[in-house]
């Protein structure tokens, strides 16, 4: 059995649960709430040091960094293989996770935090907001955020996360030569599990313009067959709060005017 510290939002832990999922594995979950600073106590941090999520812990391990559980996933069990067999094809699952953490996950990251979490921590006492920050132990994540929520949608780093995205989403469409095809290979595999938390974060967020069936059909074919699979319901639907889902909505509702004037100037 495998115990999953993880956060429903992150997408990091998506990419895993994801990966447990396609790979028909079952997992006890030990939530993390990123908002409450879960992930800086000390417990936590005798689990990875470096205050991430997810961490899975499986025969004494504490396993961390979210691309690799997924290949220990796929060594350690092989049924229901995730990586393709053809070394061209495996490099390029591999440059893929690898682009998207080098160029995309700080900019989702920046995305989320001034969409949804923003407004949430600023009703927070100020004080207990500087601890949570404080307790980062990543110097470069605690001066973004800080500008983030000083600054909001209006803060000077958006711009660039905004071209970061729309540059994912014209690699991507370039990728998929047709409406069947995958990121690496002949079938889904890593790649594509690697990309999706990024391309439903991309929607959830109000990005989702930066993507039209218009001038990217074949990533929409793509997210379309992603979100169909059978793991979509144990890694993702069984994770949804209602409330919290009808929050979210108002809250990308709120920021969608700024959003919008932020994906034309980058356009």
């Amino acid at each position: 059995m495998f115990t999953l510290h993880h956060s429903p939002f992150s997408v990091a832990s998506q990419k895993v649960r994801l990966a447990l999922a396609e790979k028909q594995l079952e997992w006890s979950d030990r939530i993390v709430d990123l908002l409450a600073g879960e992930h800086c106590s000390e417990a936590f941090r005798r689990l990875n040091g470096r205050a991430e999520v997810p961490v899975l812990e499986h025969n004494g391990l504490a396993l961390t960094e979210s691309w690799f559980i997924c290949e220990y996933l796929d060594e350690a069990f092989p049924q229901y293989p995730l990586m393709p067999v053809a070394p061209a094809h495996r490099y390029a699952a591999r440059q893929w996770n690898h682009w998207i953490d080098r160029e995309l996950h700080h900019a989702s990251g920046i995305v989320t935090w001034a969409v949804l979490a923003r407004p949430l921590l600023l009703q927070q006492h100020p004080e207990a907001v500087s601890a949570l920050l404080q307790a980062i132990p990543d110097e470069s994540v605690r001066a973004w955020r800080r500008s983030v929520l000083e600054h909001g949608l209006d803060a000077p780093e958006l711009k660039d996360c905004i071209e970061r995205h729309r540059a994912f989403f014209m690699r991507m469409e370039a990728q998929l030569a047709d409406t069947h095809a995958w990121l690496a290979g002949p079938a889904c595999s890593l790649a594509d599990l690697a990309a999706l938390p990024y391309v439903m974060r991309a929607e959830h967020v109000g990005l989702g313009g930066l993507m039209t069936f218009e001038a990217h059909p074949n990533l929409r074919s793509w997210y379309m067959r992603m979100l169909t699979r059978p793991s979509m319901q144990p890694s993702f639907v069984r994770y949804l709060d209602p409330e919290l889902q009808a929050l979210m909505t108002k809250l990308v509702v709120a920021a969608h005017p700024k959003l919008e004037q932020l994906m034309r100037q980058a356009g």
